[in-house]
């Protein structure tokens, strides 16, 4: 079952600026004599390299690059932390050509998150990281392992929106959870788009929480509803992250595409507002 994984594969969200500080000392170690003036330097290198992925995969390789570098130096910088998390989970589903690959890098991508954790327990972000990477790894094991690791994921969740309720990320993808998983597990369509449109308020430009709205919208037979959110995602303007934009504008033609189609066929009516009166 590829529940809350399939939200991972497009998980190129903007994280910058994080809230957590970047700690160094004035100058670090022995090994390149970094003032933390460079230390920054480097680790907006490393972001801006990595937003471009879509034009080049090494640029995956050369920003875990820097940021190894960072975190060797500075092992206390969790913001190269939290990032260089999310640069491996990228470049699993980017850039990992088969799964034995797959499963070195996202573990990279949760022992650098757990790192982040001891460091900072309450940080929503580094929770985030490590389940995004723990759950990706699970799935790339295989159907058992994942539900193994559903308890696990479940509570990273929720301690995710415990510790921020307005956690972006934490929202969308507990929204893809309800979405993806069979009823049985405590799967819930009505509970999975209050989750995203929650999600969607909180950043209406980030065009990932559309296309998966727009899912769960279609899981309902609200087609034109569906379309119509897919619809923005094509016309949207001033994309949160420009690299997501540019990928998810294809996926978003052929899911309307598809839609079309059904309303063609006449196969299921269309209810406009559906559940959206329970987020009010």
């Amino acid at each position: 079952m590829r529940y809350y994984i399939i939200f991972l594969t497009f998980l190129t969200f903007n994280f910058s600026p994080f809230s957590t500080p970047i700690i160094a000392d004035e100058y670090i170690g022995n090994y390149t004599n970094l003032t933390k003036e460079e230390i920054n330097t480097k680790l907006e290198e490393a972001k801006a390299i990595y937003f471009d992925y879509y034009k080049d995969s090494m640029n995956l390789d050369r920003s875990i690059k820097i940021l190894d570098e960072i975190t060797e130096v500075d092992q206390k910088n969790l913001q190269a932390m939290l990032f260089l998390s999310r640069v491996w989970l990228t470049c699993g589903y980017a850039k990992a050509p088969n799964d034995e690959e797959k499963i070195r890098v996202f573990k990279n991508g949760m022992d650098v998150a757990k790192k982040a954790i001891e460091l900072e327990p309450n940080n929503p972000d580094a929770h985030f990281f490590y389940v995004a990477n723990l759950g990706s790894l699970g799935e790339t094991h295989g159907v058992l392992r994942s539900l193994f690791l559903l308890p696990k994921i479940r509570r990273e969740l929720e301690l995710i929106l415990e510790l921020d309720p307005n956690h972006i990320y934490g929202l969308g993808m507990t929204g893809l959870l309800y979405y993806s998983l069979p009823s049985f597990l405590g799967g819930d369509l009505h509970i999975s788009e209050i989750y995203l449109r929650r999600a969607m308020r909180l950043d209406p430009h980030l065009t990932i929480l559309k296309i998966y709205l727009a899912k769960t919208l279609m899981k309902q037979k609200k087609y034109e509803e569906a379309k119509k959110i897919l619809k923005e995602v094509i016309e949207e303007k001033n994309p949160s992250v420009y690299a997501d934009w540019y990928l998810d504008k294809k996926m978003t033609e052929k899911m309307i595409a598809k839609i079309e189609k059904k309303i063609q066929r006449g196969s299921s009516p269309s209810y406009p507002l559906g559940n959206a009166s329970r987020l009010k």
